[in-house]
């Protein structure tokens, strides 16, 4: 029972990221709500940290790979190249740049290295006993 609570703890900041990803569309796509400041603020945080925090746990999942500054400029500074990148990507479709394609895409992909993080998070743990 104490290794289920321990597991959940060290997967603290992957639930985060999911809820703030829903929270964010949320504000971002209901219409009572998209008319608040909040809008920008999550949508600002979900742009340029979440997305490359994400990114970054998946590619460092262990909690001791990076320091915590280290892990926070790589994140802000991944989540820029994302975007850019997810911005050149939707320019060649036919949905184009517009507010729900872009969102569709960051979350999508935020989720993603969500789970691809959780993955590799479970399986250090089954190697390291």
């Amino acid at each position: 029972m104490r290794s289920k609570w321990r597991q959940m703890a060290g997967s603290r900041d992957l639930f985060g990221i999911v809820v703030f990803v829903v929270i964010s569309a949320v504000f971002i796509l209901v219409p009572p709500l998209n008319e608040t400041l909040l809008r920008a603020v999550l949508g600002f945080i979900l742009v340029l940290f979440v997305s490359g925090y994400a990114f970054v746990s998946a590619l460092f999942p262990g909690s001791d790979e990076l320091d915590g500054i280290e892990r926070l400029a790589l994140s802000i500074g991944l989540s820029i190249c994302i975007v850019v990148f997810i911005g050149i990507a939707l320019n060649y479709t036919p949905w184009g740049i517009r507010l729900k394609p872009i969102l569709l895409s960051i979350s999508a992909f935020t989720l993603a290295s969500t789970a691809i993080c959780a993955y590799r998070r479970v399986k250090i743990r089954k190697l390291q006993g």
